[in-house]
């Protein structure tokens, strides 16, 4: 087995283009994801989170700029000709959907969604055969077989949720993407979900990318964590470490934007968020966090930070981390 990483993101550029012009909406990410590790990606609505994922699998919109490399197993997915691509996707990097009611076909019953891309990319020799194995996903992600006749809007949340993850697991891929998957869920079926998330990675030796705002979510289920903000990594490091002694203002008030159980004091908590994440066209000069930031410093509204080390295997794009803490 290759030393390499399994996932290779270098300098990752999206741009969309709209009516009012060029929307850049990730500017330069950089990582690595090595193989059977996970990485959770945390920051408000906006950052460039889910553009990033789908950017992985070039399942941006047509028109869309792309630019940097993504190294997947080696390869470079941006630089994939049609057929090359549609090889790729299930088979080695699959994707479960923020929105599972929009994700599915609500005219076709589940088991033939699941088995359509193990007949597509001929994983299982025939419709028999991929039938067994659809009941066989199902039952790992705890639903039962016969479930396979349902339609989606017989289902509840949690168990079309459970049906995306089946699907996306169908092929065996190496890379699996989690994209908000707990989303409208209530608390006892996101716990649920991301328990089985957890367990089919161990059993499975999956690499995860693990995508939520929920920063508390990605320490009990990622080995390591990266922040956005802004179409940037502001800040990453062990999951840990990175939540409980952050180094970027943005960080630290997204840990503290999240109430703790049993403390009413902490729903009015002052050091959370306050304003609004900024317009991804037209971001504030120096750090984009500036306007935000209790913190902020005259420099910061002229400089624009890179990600600088901030301990062991941590990194905060922020001046700060250039002072004792």
């Amino acid at each position: 087995m290759s030393d390499a990483p399994l996932l290779r993101v270098d300098d990752l550029r999206v741009t969309y283009r709209t009516r009012s012009g060029d929307l850049p909406a990730v500017q330069g990410v950089s990582f690595d994801l090595e193989r059977g590790a996970s990485l959770g990606l945390a920051g408000e609505s906006g950052c460039g989170k889910s553009t990033m994922a789908n950017a992985i699998l070039r399942l941006l919109p047509t028109g869309t700029t792309v630019d940097g490399a993504v190294l997947l197993d080696g390869q470079d997915v941006l630089a994939m000709n049609p057929g090359r691509l549609r090889s790729v996707r299930w088979t080695e990097g699959a994707i479960v959907f923020q929105g599972a009611l929009h994700a599915l076909n609500p005219v076709q019953r589940i088991g033939a969604q699941i088995a359509e891309p193990m007949l597509l990319h001929r994983t299982q020799p025939s419709k028999r055969a991929a039938s067994t194995r659809v009941a066989e996903l199902l039952e790992q992600v705890g639903l039962p077989a016969d479930r396979a006749g349902a339609y989606p809007h017989q289902l509840s949340g949690g168990q079309r949720q459970r049906v995306l993850i089946a699907m996306a697991l169908a092929c065996d891929p190496s890379l699996l993407i989690a994209d908000e998957p707990t989303t409208a869920l209530d608390v006892m079926v996101q716990a649920q979900v991301l328990a089985l998330l957890a367990r089919l990675r161990v059993e499975r030796g999956l690499s995860m990318i693990f995508i939520t705002h929920d920063l508390s979510v990605l320490t009990d289920v990622c080995d390591d964590l990266a922040v956005m903000y802004g179409g940037r990594i502001v800040e990453e490091g062990r999951s840990d470490e990175l939540f409980h002694t952050p180094r970027h203002p943005y960080t630290a008030g997204l840990a503290a934007a999240f109430p703790t159980i049993g403390d009413p004091a902490s729903r009015m908590n002052p050091s959370g968020l306050g304003g609004d994440p900024p317009d991804p066209a037209h971001l504030p000069s120096g750090c984009p966090f500036h306007p935000r930031c209790a913190r902020a410093e005259d420099r910061c509204r002229t400089e624009r930070p890179l990600l600088m080390p901030a301990g062991e295997l941590r990194r905060a794009a922020c001046v700060l981390v250039e002072e004792p803490s």
